[in-house]
């Protein structure tokens, strides 16, 4: 008797879930209603997050953390709203930043926290104001126009240079992917498995034999492969 395949039990067990109680808190950029000032009063690691977080104190008392920048420090003191002489950990609005400036954290639309360029070692590059908004170039290389009420955070996401790094054993491997809740590291092939534990199992000689492609709506157990496909294969010049 086989048992439930990778595939199910990632959707149901609790093994498979991120130990997200470890966290240290959400990453955002909060609204605030005028310019004022904050202070970096500590650097910290988040299990499963690649980027160091920065924890930041109002002077009105007001805490709250955001992706650290390459060149910030404990006891820094960064400007909120204030246009003059951005500097790495400033948060500005997009209207206000001079076009070729490297910044992260960006928000998609005002108030939402920033959604854009949030990896470690990650930048989004301020191009210029159109008549729509003001059009960035994001990770990927695409541009966007935003609306220039978005608001940013001045510099590069700090960590930079940190996938670089091989693990060097299996180990390191595990209890990395553990944190993000990814246990089902080391990944097994489904056609060298028994038939019995996956749809893709048994033969002598690890060959799927038959359709990869599965229906959208199959069954927990079954959808392996392709999912929903509309072409499989090298497409042809």
């Amino acid at each position: 008797m086989g048992k439930r395949i990778l595939a199910q039990r990632m959707g149901s067990s609790p093994v498979y879930r991120a130990s997200t109680h470890k966290s240290v808190a959400p990453a955002a950029i909060p609204l605030f209603n005028e310019p004022t000032t904050a202070t970096v009063v500590e650097l910290l690691h988040n299990p499963g997050r690649g980027t160091p977080m920065a924890k930041l104190k109002t002077p009105d008392g007001v805490e709250f953390y955001i992706h650290a920048v390459e060149g910030m420090y404990v006891g820094q003191e960064i400007r909120i709203y204030n246009s003059d002489d951005p500097k790495p950990g400033d948060i500005m609005y997009l209207k206000d930043i001079p076009p070729g400036t490297l910044i992260s954290m960006v928000e998609g639309v005002p108030g939402d926290g920033g959604k854009f360029g949030r990896a470690s070692g990650a930048y989004v590059q301020v191009i210029g104001r159109t008549k729509d908004g003001v059009e960035v170039k994001l990770p990927s290389g695409k541009s966007k126009v935003l609306n220039p009420n978005c608001r940013a955070v001045i510099g590069v996401v700090a960590g930079g240079g940190r996938t670089d790094k091989p693990f060097l054993k299996a180990g390191a491997k595990y209890w990395w992917l553990k944190a993000k809740g990814g246990k089902r590291w080391p990944r097994v092939r489904g056609v060298a498995m028994n038939p019995v534990d996956h749809p893709f199992g048994g033969g002598s000689h690890q060959h799927v034999g038959k359709p990869k492609t599965v229906a959208r709506n199959s069954p927990p157990g079954k959808k392996v492969g392709s999912f929903a496909a509309r072409r499989t294969g090298r497409r042809k010049r």
